[in-house]
């Protein structure tokens, strides 16, 4: 895909979007400190050429999105909704490998999403999702951080 029609889409996207408010005041870092960092921004500092701006929209775009994609995964795992869960799965995917989160949780919502395909649900299933939104939670706090970072050097 040529790099300038995806920037352009990336914009659109955050432009129909909310601002994001992210309260700078006081990052909760001691809770992050204590885990193995989840994300990796390499690719997208490759991605977005090392461009702050676009950067934070990224990121932007991921706090936006990834929270309510959790809840509708865990609300169509309740319901037993395959076609919601399926969707949710599909549209957290890309997320993972553009904030350097493990290929292995990728994998899982992968699985997640296939199985929902087929509309079948196997017991693991549950514990996948569970883990989905533990790294989930995880990398938003990170990229909140990252975020404030980022800002912080442009201003």
């Amino acid at each position: 895909m040529d790099e300038r029609l995806l920037y352009s889409k990336i914009i659109g996207l955050v432009k129909k979007s909310t601002p994001l408010k992210v309260d700078i005041s006081k990052p909760e870092i001691e809770n992050v400190t204590e885990k193995i960092k989840c994300i990796d921004l390499e690719y997208l500092n490759q991605r977005t050429k090392s461009n702050p701006k676009l950067m934070m929209e990224m990121i932007s775009l991921y706090l936006l999105q990834t929270p309510p994609l959790i809840s509708a995964m865990k609300q169509s795992l309740l319901d037993k909704d395959y076609l919601l869960l399926h969707s949710s799965m599909h549209k957290i995917i890309p997320s993972f490998s553009i904030m350097g989160i493990s290929p292995d949780f990728e994998n899982m919502a992968r699985k997640i999403e296939n199985y929902s395909g087929a509309q079948r649900l196997k017991p693991e299933i549950e514990e996948m999702a569970n883990e989905l939104e533990s790294i989930c939670e995880q990398a938003c706090k990170e990229l909140e951080i990252e975020f404030n970072i980022i800002k912080n050097r442009i201003s």
